[in-house]
């Protein structure tokens, strides 16, 4: 599914605008002021091998959580941060 852009609000200033989407994958810009910045970021739903937080929303993620991850080699930047995958549903949808 090609969206209008979805700007998301990240945690620590971190902007985040969704490009693309299907069940399993994500384009994402993904903007780090001071320390990363990617055009198109394709990112993959898997389930969460260790747990953390959800750059947008801040929610816990435990291990074994459904997530979105950067699915780029080699590791970018930001290969640490995950989105959880029930908060961008309704978004989604809603495209």
């Amino acid at each position: 599914m090609t969206l209008e852009s979805i700007p998301l609000d990240g945690s620590n200033g971190v902007r985040i605008e969704i490009l693309e989407s299907s069940d399993t994958t994500l384009v994402i810009r993904w903007v780090e002021p001071g320390r990363c910045h990617y055009g198109e970021q394709r990112w993959r739903r898997r389930s969460a091998h260790s747990s953390g937080t959800c750059a947008v929303s801040r929610r816990k993620i435990r291990r074994g959580d459904p997530v979105f991850k950067p699915a780029e080699r080699p590791a970018p930047s930001n290969a640490s941060a995950m989105i959880c995958a029930e908060i961008l549903e309704p978004l989604l949808e809603a495209a």
